[in-house]
């Protein structure tokens, strides 16, 4: 945060009020660690497989409590659908693949998000009612948005997939991946 001294003179008064309105907005993993709210970022679900898959999801984080992932899906066959965060931060291929494999920085089985042992990325099913729709409203504990330490999630992707996750290891026999979406930091504007 940038401190002013008070101005003198008016002059001096609006040459500050110019400076604070020129500065760029700041990166969100820059100011995370200054902050003591809430911290956001945002995933735009894109089809992937040939689906018609798409929807808004929002990552909260709750400091000391880990990621709430809040949203609307829609294009969803009715049903539970496989809920992961991936490594990559990519959903350029047209299959999904490119988000490349569950996040799992120190390694592990998969597995349920309230089994002992499970990816961090490991999400579980979000379920899709007979119109398509899911609403999802997730609590990803040990997870944080920020750039900082091996737990964050910011800059990666959360895909959707076509079947249930039925927590089998590697990866849960949960099919194609029907939406990609790059879980994007949110920028926060210095105010004065």
């Amino acid at each position: 945060m940038h401190h002013f001294a008070k101005p003198a003179s008016g002059i001096a008064r609006l040459a500050a009020l110019v400076l604070a309105a020129a500065m760029p907005a700041v990166p969100f993993n820059a100011l995370a660690q200054h902050a003591h709210g809430n911290l956001t970022a945002v995933a735009e679900l894109q089809a992937k497989s040939g689906s018609a898959v798409e929807g808004k999801l929002t990552f909260h984080e709750m400091p000391g409590k880990g990621v709430h992932i809040e949203g609307r899906v829609s294009g969803l066959t009715p049903g539970k659908h496989g809920f992961h965060i991936h490594t990559n931060g990519n959903c350029d291929s047209p299959d999904g693949m490119s988000a490349g494999g569950h996040f799992a920085p120190t390694g592990g089985r998969h597995g349920a998000p309230t089994d002992k042992e499970h990816h961090p990325g490991d999400l579980g099913n979000i379920v899709a009612n007979a119109e398509g729709v899911a609403d999802v409203d997730v609590m990803a504990p040990g997870l944080t948005i920020t750039l900082m330490g091996k737990s964050s999630i910011g800059e990666r992707s959360i895909v959707i997939h076509a079947n249930e996750d039925d927590f089998s290891d590697p990866a849960g026999n949960s099919g194609a991946r029907v939406a990609c979406g790059y879980i994007d930091l949110v920028e926060l504007h210095m105010r004065m």
